[in-house]
């Protein structure tokens, strides 16, 4: 067996023990040695690597057996010490999140940016994003496992460059690179969508399931669209040229569905104080409306799910996912949106697929992208190498 075999079966015994660790979220080195069937000293010595580089924890002492004997210490990953960084890039607005080596939210935070259509000022708003981050939460950069950034458009993720944008009217322009040589850390770019769908895998609403779809959905006054990231047999599913997803789909924008809507007002609960300021209504006021109960709102997102049903039953059947994940801001509207996405699939989709296919909305709502940009890095790291029969002889 040559050195580099050994190297990579050493790697995914880590990674296999590391992903027991994280699944379990308790477990002891004997229950590892007997599920992955590795040998009691192979499990001590991955064990003791692990802990020397603080990615898992002693949690105590667990119950002995019916036999009797000493006690098993219990391992679990690390919650201080091992972080993720994600950056979600928009037009005017960075969202920043820290995720432990659970995924669970350390740090949140939105900024306010104008990248005045200049690469170099992107860049650097991103640099002062992350630096922030380590700034106030004391961190050192070896705590860092990695920055993940999301952003709109198509993105080359095996060159690291975005091909096209409504971020910058430059085309084919390169991220990893300038980011990476400034904090000399693994940095992983990719479409928000994609990233949100990698989070619902993780941490989100569609936690270990094979196959499922995200829609990131972003609404505003003038502006309304979607992207689709789709996860096949667990694994994230790109294209051909990274376009998978990009349907460039319209749909109604704030602007046109209130101005339409502006004789009812009076009848909201909440929208009724912006009749006079019409543009002042953002998608938060929206969400927060249709959760008191207002009339507009409520139409207002039931618009929305019947157009969001009619346009993507068709392309939904084609995949026939377990798991239909909505996330963005729009995604804390609850029922008020998923329901008239209902009605429109029961009308559109074959019975076998309709009723078998749950819809969810992502927790995270408006960091929904941000710790999908992490979980880009928590996919990565956890990721156990896949073996080529032919190069590795055991």
């Amino acid at each position: 067996m040559q050195t580099g075999d050994i190297k990579l079966i050493k790697n995914i015994n880590v990674r296999l023990v590391l992903n027991l660790i994280r699944k379990h979220e308790s477990i002891s080195a004997a229950e590892l040695a007997k599920i992955t069937g590795m040998r009691p000293s192979t499990i001590s010595n991955i064990v003791k690597e692990l802990l020397e580089k603080e990615l898992i924890v002693k949690q105590g002492k667990g119950e002995s057996t019916e036999k009797g004997g000493k006690r098993p210490i219990l391992l679990g990953l690390n919650t201080e010490g091992k972080y993720f960084i994600g950056l979600d890039i928009e037009i005017g607005m960075i969202t920043v999140v820290l995720l432990d080596l659970t995924g669970q939210i350390e740090y949140k935070s939105k900024r306010k940016v104008d990248f005045k259509d200049d690469l170099g000022i992107l860049v650097q708003e991103i640099i002062d994003s992350v630096n922030c981050v380590i700034d106030k939460q004391n961190l050192e950069k070896e705590e860092i496992l990695g920055i993940g950034i999301a952003i709109a458009g198509i993105v080359n993720i095996n060159d690291g460059y975005v091909s096209q944008s409504d971020i910058l009217s430059e085309t084919n322009f390169s991220l990893l690179e300038k980011i990476e040589k400034q904090f000399d850390i693994p940095v992983m770019l990719d479409n928000n969508a994609n990233a949100s769908a990698i989070g619902a895998k993780w941490v989100g609403a569609a936690k270990e399931c094979n196959n499922f779809i995200t829609i990131l959905i972003e609404i505003e006054q003038n502006v309304g669209g979607l992207g689709i990231g789709l996860i096949l047999n667990g694994e994230l599913y790109k294209g051909a040229t990274f376009g998978a997803g990009e349907l460039n789909i319209k749909l109604p924008t704030l602007h046109d569905t209130i101005f339409t809507q502006e004789v009812l007002l009076e009848k909201g609960i909440e929208l009724k104080k912006y009749k006079q300021n019409l543009k002042d209504i953002d998608i938060d006021i929206m969400v927060k409306a249709v959760k008191m109960g207002d009339e507009v709102a409520k139409k207002y997102f039931r618009i929305l799910g019947n157009r969001l049903g009619k346009m993507l039953a068709y392309p939904i059947s084609m995949v026939n996912p377990e798991k239909l994940v909505i996330a963005g801001e729009v995604a804390e509207a609850g029922d008020a949106l998923i329901k008239p996405i209902e009605e429109q699939f029961s009308l559109e989709m074959l019975p076998i697929i309709e009723e078998n296919l749950e819809i969810v909305t992502n927790q995270y709502g408006k960091y929904s992208v941000a710790i999908g940009a992490a979980s880009l890095i928590i996919d990565e790291f956890f990721k156990v190498p896949v073996v080529k029969s032919s190069k590795v002889k055991v």
